[in-house]
Parts: structure tokens; sequence; C-alpha cells
């Protein structure tokens, strides 16, 4: 996160707290001006921390500085009510700035108001900036103060330096947030188990079993969950500074669900863990308060998810190896909070557990290559194989296994969604239940026709014995007392016709309807009974009976919910475990960066 120099500067700051040595004070600063640092002190600082008397010099002297500006700007704030903010620009094309601005502010001023400074001090437009403190988004219509912004506070400006097409694609991305939001809390407040809901977002725990939550929270979780996803897939694209307003914004979302919820779940342990790596990623030091936190609350829902040696991760899956990627980093990142800490022998400790979860989980590149030659992704690959702890026969078994359970369960849920839709088809009865399918196929099993048991079963409020009674009543005659006499007498004819010549609308329907659109009727729970009904409505005219059925099946909720969908699809995994896939290259190159830093120390 930060440079050895800062480390340094770090280290002398402690001996002088320590000490109470006060470098704003005589015989280092005289009427706010420079004094004098005694040789002696030099001397020592550098025998008793081991570093050349010039560095410790050198950072005396930053130090008294530092110490200089922030008394200046306490004695204006105290005067005029103007607040100093640290602020660490970020920038993805250019290297990082090593020291912070400066930045004056009052604090009644908008977080907008800060971005426009900030913008203007990089040359850039303020949309083009994000500001972060102790893990959160500053909102540009609020208070500086009332998002808890402090005088002398520290802050991280994230510039999104881009070309032409980037700030187009970064335009719709602002767009597509808000969009983000308002699609996921549309899908998850639908109810999965109506039938007439076709497009639907299911929160399932950890065994793939659905969970039944209250509206609101259901909203929030599904909300935040998305926005997660979206983040993540920018950490796999090493887009940092996009990553991480999308996963702070995941995080404000998680923090409105109930707390007893995201203890019971992995999903919020996670967005910790990857918050916490986007840090590290983007060397942001200063957000290293929220880091430790994060990481705490990462460490506590893996042993509440995973159980403390991952014990209950094995009754649940089976086995848990590949999880310990999971641990890998996270002790990587304990480790590196512990150093800038300056808590060296823990440091040395959870460096040393992320080392071994390393040498454990390192594959050996020959054996990804016999398994990917078997045809599989190198992700199934390299997580089948850390599963069987490298074994590479029971590694495409395991794959296998996998895909096999995984078609079963798609199965199941197309056999689920297709009695929906079959039961969506048959509408419902007078006190607004769907027609119940179970009774609709017995009643034909008896030899009733299709469209007659449909609305027997309609009448009689799903109630078996009383839709045989109205099915077995003689057909009444037309009748023109009133008008809706006059339509039920016209519903009853085309019934009775449509039951004596069925043979024939279904010929027609054979012969007339494509292969691949009988697929997507038969898909949308349309029966060839359903077809011929509306041949007959339609008098033998295909189009039009197409137009009716397909028109029918979608509607205006449908298409809205099924756009929503659409759009959020792009950039979800399609593999559920896709977050376990790490190649473990970048942690094992942190690694060895924290291994020098502490080695250099002595530690």
């Amino acid at each position: 996160m930060e440079s050895m120099d800062d480390q340094v500067v770090s280290r002398i700051r402690k001996k002088l707290n320590g000490e109470s040595v006060k470098l704003w004070l005589p015989p280092f600063t005289v009427d706010d001006k420079e004094g004098t640092i005694p040789d002696t002190l030099v001397a020592r600082y550098a025998t008793e921390l081991q570093l050349d008397p010039s560095v410790v010099l050198a950072a005396l002297k930053q130090l008294r500085s530092h110490a200089l500006a922030k008394l200046a700007a306490n004695r204006k704030y105290q005067s005029t009510g103007l607040a100093t903010l640290r602020v660490r620009i970020i920038n993805s094309r250019q290297e990082q700035r090593k020291d912070f601005e400066l930045i004056e502010v009052v604090l009644q001023d908008s977080g907008w108001k800060l971005r426009e400074i900030v913008a203007s001090m990089c040359g850039v437009d303020p949309s083009m900036v994000k500001l972060i403190s102790g893990g959160r988004v500053i909102q540009n219509g609020s208070s500086l103060q009332d998002q808890g912004i402090r005088h002398n506070g520290q802050l991280m400006a994230l510039v999104l330096v881009e070309t032409a097409d980037e700030a187009r694609d970064r335009e719709r991305q602002e767009v597509e947030l808000s969009k983000i939001r308002e699609d996921a809390g549309l899908l998850s407040s639908v109810d999965s188990d109506d039938p007439s809901s076709r497009y639907y977002m299911q929160i399932a725990d950890q065994s793939g079993k659905p969970i039944n939550l209250p509206l609101a929270e259901r909203k929030a979780l599904g909300v935040a969950m998305v926005l997660h996803e979206k983040g993540r897939a920018a950490l796999k694209r090493k887009k940092y500074s996009e990553a991480l307003p999308l996963l702070l914004e995941a995080d404000k979302e998680f923090r409105t669900c109930n707390s007893e919820l995201l203890t019971n779940v992995d999903n919020y342990a996670l967005l910790c863990l990857d918050i916490a790596w986007c840090y590290l990623s983007l060397r942001s030091v200063d957000q290293l308060f929220d880091a430790e936190a994060r990481l705490k609350e990462c460490e506590n829902g893996f042993r509440r998810s995973y159980g403390e040696n991952l014990e209950r991760l094995t009754a649940i899956k089976g086995g848990s190896n590949k999880e310990a990627a999971l641990f890998c980093r996270l002790h990587l990142l304990q480790g590196i909070v512990a150093f800038h800490q300056e808590h060296y022998p823990q440091a040395r400790q959870y460096l040393q557990k992320a080392a071994t979860l390393i040498s454990q989980l390192k594959l050996h590149d020959s054996k990804l290559a016999q398994v990917m030659a078997m045809g599989f992704s190198e992700s199934d690959s390299r997580l089948a194989l850390r599963s069987v702890r490298g074994d590479v026969d029971l590694a495409v078994q395991h794959i296998i296994t996998r895909q096999d359970e995984k078609k079963a369960q798609q199965e199941k849920e197309q056999e689920k969604r297709k009695l929906e839709l079959r039961k969506r088809r048959l509408g419902k009865t007078c006190t607004g239940e769907w027609v119940s399918v179970e009774n609709y196929d017995a009643l034909k099993a008896m030899g009733f026709p299709a469209t007659n048991a449909r609305h027997a079963l309609q009448r009689a409020n799903n109630d078996i014995n009383v839709a045989i009674q109205i099915l077995q009543q003689p057909p009444q005659q037309p009748s023109s007392a009133t008008s809706g006499t006059s339509v039920a007498s016209s519903s009853s004819a085309a019934q009775s016709v449509l039951g004596m010549n069925q043979a024939v609308w279904a010929q027609l329907a054979q012969q007339s309807i494509s292969t691949d659109m009988w697929a997507t009727l038969t898909r949308l729970g349309i029966d060839l009974e359903v077809v011929c009904e509306a041949l007959y409505r339609n008098n033998g005219d295909v189009d039009a009976t197409l137009s009716e059925l397909l028109g029918d099946s979608e509607n205006a909720d449908d298409e809205k919910e099924r756009d929503a969908m659409q759009r959020l699809a792009h950039d979800i995994a399609v593999n559920e475990e896709d977050f376990l896939d790490v190649s473990l290259d970048e942690e094992f190159s942190y690694l060895k960066e924290y291994e020098a830093k502490l080695a250099s120390l002595g530690h």
C-alpha cells in the first residue's frame, strides 16, 4: 500500500509519540519557524531503528513540516471555520501521488462542491471524480459534515481518466447503476412461486435451497447482490477504480438488511473481502482502518458460514479446498494491514498462513493442462483440481458429477416452471385461485374435452366432483334473453364443436405449425388442446392463432421483467463458483513483496 519511505516515517512518528516529542515546539520550532534538530536525537533514532542518519533527519524534517502545517490549519479552522482535508488522489493513468493534497473547504458545503474542487485540481470534469471516506462514497446532495467529514479528515479521490469512448461508456454506466437498482428491486419483488411470474430473482442458501424473505429485505438483498456481482466483474478486469464505488454501493444496500440475515450467509463477508482487496490494489493505505474493520467482519462471517475449520462447508458441499483460496486472500490482507500498523510479529504470522495456503492450492501447470485437454474450461479444471487436492482422475470425475448435478437441478427448475406456465394457461377460478393442473389432467384422462374441463374447474373453483357434475349436464340451448346469456351460449356451443372435431383441429395444428414454433409453444406451457381451441376461435387462421397465443403469453409486466433480467444478466457470473476461481498469482506477488519488507526491518 505505502512505499517503504512512508513506512520509515511511520516508525519515526511512533518513536516521537512514545517519547512525547513535539516537533512544533522548541528547539525543533522557534516562533513558528524551523529550529534545530539535535544530532543526538538523530543518532539515537538511527541506531535504535537501524536506519541511516540522513534518512532519519529527512523524516524528522518532513514530520516537522507536516506538524506546522497542521497547526496552521487548526488555527485557521478555529478563526474562520475553513476546514482542511487531506485527499489522496488516485489516477489510473498516472503514477500515484505520494503525498496528500491539502484542500480547504467549508464543511457545510455539499459533496458536489468538493468534487468540483478536486476535479479542478486534476483538470477533469467533476463527473469523473469519485470521493470515498471511511468506506463510503461521498454523495453529491448532502453536506460534508452530515456525511461524517471532519477537519483534518482523510479522503480518497478516484479520478476516472478516459478516452472519448470510455467517457461515453462511463455515462452509460452511471445510467445503468440507477437501472441496476430499479431492475434488481423489480425482480426481487416478484413472487417466484406465482405461476404468473416468468422473470424473477431467487435468493438461495449455500446448498441451493431458496430463502424466504420479507419483500423489503428481498429487494435490498437482491440489489446488493447484483451490485456486488457487477463490482466483482470489474475487479476481474482489474478496473479497480470502477469496482470500488460499485462494491461500496453494494455495502450500502447490505446494511439495510436484517443483521440476523447477514450473519447466516457468506455474501456480506465476501463483499468485505473484495472491498479490502480493492483498497490494496489501489494502494490506498489511508483506508487502512476501514480495511481492518472489514477483514474482521469477513473472518467472523467465514467462521459462521464455513465453520472454524471449514467443517460446515464440508458437510454442505462435501469439500472445502476451493473455499480455502478465500482464506488465503483474507490472511494475506490481514498480514498487510498488520504490517502497516507496525504489528510485525502478527503480520509475519498472517503472511505465513497465507504462504502455507498458497503452497497447498498452487497447481502444477501440467495437471491443469491434462484436465483442460479433456475439453473442460480452465476455471472448471482449476476448481476441480483444488477440490480433490490435485488428483487429475478425481478432478475429471468431480467436474462430471457437478455437471450432472447442475443439469438435474436445471431440469427440475424447468419442470417446475413448465408446470407453473401450464397453470398460467389454464387461468383462474371464480375465487381467484389458479386452476389445478392435477384435476385438469384427471378430467382429461376421464375423456372430457380439454376446453370443457378447464371451464368446468374454473366454475367449480377446483372442486373436481362439482366439475364432473357440470361436465355431465346436457348443453343448454341458445337463448337471446340477455346479451350475457348469448355470450355464454356461444362459448358453450364452441366447446361442443371443438370437442367433436378435436382430431381435425389437431391435424391442422400439426401440419401448419413448424417444429421450432412447437418447441416455443411447449416451453411456454401451451399444449395441443390449447392450440386447437385457439385455432377454432380464429377460424383456422394459423397466423392469427399464433399471434393470440404468443401475444398473450407475455403481458406488459412480463415484458418489463424480461428486459430487466436481460440487463442484469450482463456481467453476472454463469458459474456460481466463479468467485472462487483465482489463480493466486497476485496473492503470491504481494506475499513476496511484504515478506521482503518484513525482512528489511529485521522481522
